[in-house]
């Protein structure tokens, strides 16, 4: 691990100058002009309606890095849903927040501070997780090791399994968008390998959980960071931009009609 301690510097040095929290809670994202990526019906007993989409999380549901200010992948989403049939708007109610930890979640769950966008929402999405791992690394930089992640991954997967258990108490038929997490490390190099298992395994939580849940789809995105070849990243070399982001809304799009979470004639 000693090999990467320049390159995790290097990157936190990066990651210090992010782009400020864009708030698009209240506003709409503007339909995209591509076409759909598949065509939707309605089903015989359903009936129109205006969607509302919680978001919960990290930078990522929140859509730090998005230049065009579309949303993120969460926009992006609830711009593909607002042309199904039988929809008549979506709103975005985004409580997702830049730097948030799975222990901070879970804490606000506990505390009641997300009942009732949980409560309220028609689909939910989550992103946690990336902040736990980097939190590891700030704390133990100069004396990094594989133990220490696997100690702290025990412990994600139990606060992981808390917060999931409580958003289903609160909301138990919702369709659930679990997402994966990626390695930022690999835009600067493809040798640290440790980190890539880092990665997998802490996905390996979130999909296990979400297999699970028949309402539930768990969206893998590690491959589309994988260094910069697609030009995915924002500025900060950390966060996705409005093309990583598209990739991500088409990846959640394919997958909830994989998992039998869409409208699909």
């Amino acid at each position: 691990m000693k090999r990467i301690l320049f390159i995790i510097i290097l990157s936190m040095g990066i990651v210090a100058g992010c782009s400020p929290t864009f708030n698009f809670g209240n506003k709409e994202a503007e339909p995209r002009t591509e076409p759909a990526i598949t065509s939707y019906t309605v089903p015989p007993n359903f009936i129109p309606q205006a969607v509302i989409i919680t978001a919960l999380g990290d930078s990522l549901s929140q859509g730090i890095g998005d230049q065009e200010n579309l949303g993120g992948y969460t926009g992006r989403v609830a711009a593909e849903i607002r042309t199904w049939q039988g929809i008549e708007g979506v709103a975005i109610e985004n409580t997702a927040k830049r730097g948030r930890r799975s222990d901070q979640l879970l804490a606000m769950i506990q505390q009641g501070e997300l009942t009732g966008s949980v409560a309220e929402a028609d689909y939910l999405s989550l992103t946690i997780g990336g902040n736990d791992v980097m939190r590891i690394i700030k704390r133990d930089l100069f004396s990094l090791n594989l133990e220490a992640f696997a100690d702290e991954l025990i412990l994600y997967e139990n606060r992981f399994d808390t917060i999931y258990t409580a958003i289903r108490d609160i909301n138990p038929n919702a369709p659930m968008i679990i997402m994966g997490i990626y390695n930022p490390f690999s835009l600067i190099t493809d040798e640290v390998e440790e980190f890539d298992q880092i990665i997998a395994s802490y996905n390996e939580v979130m999909k296990e959980r979400a297999e699970s849940d028949p309402q539930a789809c768990f969206v893998p995105v590690s491959d589309l960071f994988v260094g910069n070849k697609n030009l995915v990243y924002h500025s900060d070399f950390f966060h996705p931009n409005s093309k990583g982001y598209d990739l991500m809304a088409e990846r959640i799009l394919e997958r909830m009609e994989e998992c039998g979470l869409s409208y699909k004639e």
